[in-house]
């Protein structure tokens, strides 16, 4: 819960004004969000979805770590024998062309 993270979404949505009127809610609320840095776990992910502000930074105790993406998970191996150049063995491609 960060009041940094709530005031730069009421910023990226135009005003607070703006973002109580996407979230649903008054501006006294919204307000009351960006003094206190306390944001209403029925709101995260709209708020992120409307302003890109990680959910993350809105919440980090329901929200720990951002994802990592299947890239960083996945490992870049190639199986005994098989290059990770590619596929096809250039050899076997200037034969097939003879």
């Amino acid at each position: 819960m960060s009041i940094d993270a709530m005031t730069s979404a009421a910023k990226a949505a135009g005003s607070q004004t703006a973002l109580a009127k996407a979230l649903g809610c008054t501006p006294q609320n919204v307000q009351w969000m960006c003094s206190t840095g306390s944001v209403p776990a029925k709101h995260v992910l709209k708020i992120e979805a409307v302003t890109g502000i990680s959910r993350h930074q809105l919440r980090p105790d329901l929200y720990p770590d951002a994802s990592p993406t299947l890239d960083a998970n996945v490992r870049q191996t190639s199986p005994p024998g098989q290059t990770a150049d590619g596929a096809v063995n250039p050899s076997s491609t200037q034969q097939a062309h003879l």
